[in-house]
């Protein structure tokens, strides 16, 4: 079995690593023979955090080509681009309507045929298909519905539906995949208020649920040793940031009171008894366009102790992470999967919801109290769950644990039986 695993997976997201990294550890272990090849934007750093070769996404190459065009011919086409590229992919797809005679460019051809080497192509899941992202994601199920091959789409969340474009794309996408995967339950609400096809859809889970927590295989290097022995020091809750673009207007706020809030919940910790260790989930290795460490380094000028705050600026992969979380009593995540990598790593998580797919993720592992509306941050009673939350972790500790467990056996599920349809299809 020949399979290609691609999106906009690891890069500087170790949050997307961690997804590929479940996945790949779940297909290995269910189909250890199975030949993987995996793709991402930013091949280099995501070969060294994944620790396996990944080649490099021709497509993101050619959107970074097509974006430098140069001088007002250039100008002119990224106009074009934007507004006819995919209607036209679409036109090409269906075999419908007069673009579908213009010409493309010749990359996508060429990656078709590339698809045809693969018995199969996995787009890995995460938010990639929010219309808020653009539609350039669309592109990797047109070039394998171009070499008529199968593509499932694993362990996502899809919508808000809010552009007409997008919503275009996306009824006729979801529609003709082999099979959308969500892995929470609020995508779905969204797709049929918005009468966007559901007919290919399947409830799955999270792929980072799946990263194997490596307790024989695992050796923690310099850094990670360092910060093991911080967290162990003294009781020590765990955050993660981020820079709130492009939802910031979307949720009616400011960046700066974002992080003047959470910067109050760390005061209410530390007043508390507990030190806070600021991990980055997102790092801009490799030219990624997030640097979550920047925030943290902003919202510290507002903490009132500063000598009880740590902030981890050292380049960690997702499994580093996770050992390092396990050694924290909390997490309160800004980015979803910190608060998933740990979970997974036996850590109680909040999860802060900026957008669907938080709620949807602590709904789908039956704990919707771990996912707390932004709002709460920016209005200040956060802090009073976090102190409630605090009081109850001997309980909640054992309810995450059973929660992830049944989250890992589903997920292996999803995965065998997309294992199997790939079979049945050979």
């Amino acid at each position: 079995m020949k399979l290609l695993i691609l999106g906009n997976h690891t890069c500087g997201n170790r949050g997307d690593s961690a997804i590929m990294r479940g996945l790949i550890d779940a297909i290995t272990r269910q189909e250890p023979e199975a030949e993987l090849d995996v793709m991402s934007r930013f091949p280099v750093s995501s070969s060294w955090l994944q620790g396996r070769a990944i080649m490099a996404d021709p497509l993101y190459q050619l959107s970074q080509k097509q974006q430098a065009a140069a001088g007002m011919s250039g100008r002119v086409k990224k106009v074009l681009r934007r507004r006819y590229q995919h209607r036209i992919l679409l036109a090409k797809v269906t075999g419908e309507g007069r673009l579908r005679n213009f010409r493309i460019a010749p990359e996508f051809n060429r990656f078709a045929e590339f698809l045809k080497n693969y018995d199969a192509i996995i787009q890995v899941g995460g938010s990639n298909y929010v219309d808020l992202y653009g539609l350039t994601h669309f592109e990797y199920p047109f070039c394998a519905f171009m070499a008529n091959k199968p593509i499932y789409m694993v362990g996502h969340s899809v919508g808000p539906f809010q552009n007409p474009d997008f919503n275009q794309l996306a009824n006729y996408v979801f529609a003709r995949t082999n099979a959308l995967i969500l892995r929470e339950t609020v995508s779905r609400d969204l797709m049929e208020k918005s009468n966007i096809d559901t007919s290919k859809v399947e409830q799955g889970v999270d792929t980072a649920w799946l990263v194997d927590r490596r307790h024989d295989t695992f050796t923690p290097s310099y850094a990670v040793q360092h910060w093991l022995e911080v967290a162990r020091r003294q009781k020590t809750v765990a955050i993660t940031l981020r820079d709130l673009e492009p939802f910031d207007k979307r949720l009616g706020t400011t960046q700066q009171a974002y992080e003047q809030a959470f910067a109050e919940v760390v005061n209410r910790l530390m007043e508390d008894g507990y030190q806070v260790l600021v991990l980055s989930t997102c790092t801009s290795i490799d030219r990624y366009n997030r640097d979550d460490r920047m925030v943290a380094l902003r919202m510290a000028q507002y903490v009132k102790y500063p000598e009880q705050l740590h902030i981890a600026m050292d380049e960690l992969n997702d499994v580093e992470l996770g050992k390092i979380l396990a050694e924290c009593v909390l997490t309160i995540g800004t980015r979803l999967h910190s608060a998933i990598i740990s979970m997974n790593f036996g850590t109680p998580a909040v999860a802060i919801n900026y957008e669907h797919k938080s709620a949807g993720i602590m709904q789908q592992v039956g704990m919707p109290e771990m996912a707390i509306d932004i709002r709460h941050l920016l209005d200040g009673s956060l802090k009073g769950v976090v102190a409630d939350i605090l009081n109850q972790l001997p309980a909640l500790s054992a309810k995450v644990n059973e929660a992830v467990t049944a989250e890992r056996e589903k997920g292996f599920a999803m995965i065998g039986s997309v294992l199997d349809r790939i079979r049945e299809a050979k």
